[in-house]
């Protein structure tokens, strides 16, 4: 058996364990968001690479360094995803990996923090962003498009018509399905991390969907081990 096809067996594992366990308590959940993208790109781009190669050389690098940790099987999501620049604070677009740790492996913040380090390391990235659950703050927003399912570009318009600039400054799209093309992909829904998200606000711009949050910490973990909270 070749190494890569030993990756995709254990892609395919990880899929359907974390379908067949249900996970028992998704709130309890590590939660890590990497990107490969090392380029300031429009939505556009973002996508082309969501649905080709580098997605996908993307999520076979994170399986090296969560192996290497010895992390159990967890669950991944696609995502297109917008953030700020620490560097020269420009705004660009990225292909996502959300990496959801099994809540049954207990994982101190030293190593969280280690394996976010490796993975901006691993990835050349300026920081990958970690939730850490918690009882008390709530560190995660998301708007569930149930009345209609808008387009990337619908999204963008309700985000910038809607919500101030903070909004559209860092935020996830998780799409339906992304084999329909760019302009006819649909948002199945719209995720916020941090502190300075204001549940009252979503709630007051999407009337019709539903909302859903968790509590939860959420790091910008740089390469030399820095972490910022947001």
């Amino acid at each position: 058996m070749t190494v890569y096809k030993s990756r995709l067996t254990m892609i395919g594992c990880w899929f359907l364990l974390g379908l067949s366990q249900a996970f028992a308590n998704n709130n309890a959940s590590v939660e890590f968001f990497a990107s490969n993208n090392n380029n300031i790109i429009n939505m556009q781009t973002a996508y082309n690479r969501l649905t080709g190669q580098a997605q996908l050389d993307l999520q076979d690098k994170m399986i090296d360094v969560l192996q290497k940790n010895h992390i159990e099987q967890g669950r991944f999501k696609n995502i297109l995803g917008t953030y700020r620049m620490s560097v020269d604070q420009s705004n660009t677009a990225d292909n996502t990996e959300e990496f959801d740790v099994s809540p049954y492996q207990h994982l101190s913040d030293e190593q969280i923090f280690s394996i976010a380090k490796e993975l901006a390391v691993t990835l050349k990235q300026d920081s990958v962003a970690v939730l850490i659950p918690n009882q008390s703050t709530i560190g995660d927003i998301t708007v569930n498009f149930t009345s209609k399912k808008p387009s990337i570009d619908e999204v963008i318009s309700l985000l910038q018509e809607g919500l101030p600039p903070l909004y559209n400054e860092a935020f996830s799209i998780h799409l339906v399905n992304t084999s329909s093309g760019f302009d006819t992909a649909k948002v199945a829904k719209i995720e916020w991390l941090g502190r300075k998200i204001n549940l009252s606000e979503i709630k007051k711009a999407f009337p019709l969907e539903k909302i859903d949050f968790r509590y939860g910490d959420v790091f910008l973990v740089y390469q030399n081990g820095q972490t910022e909270q947001l």
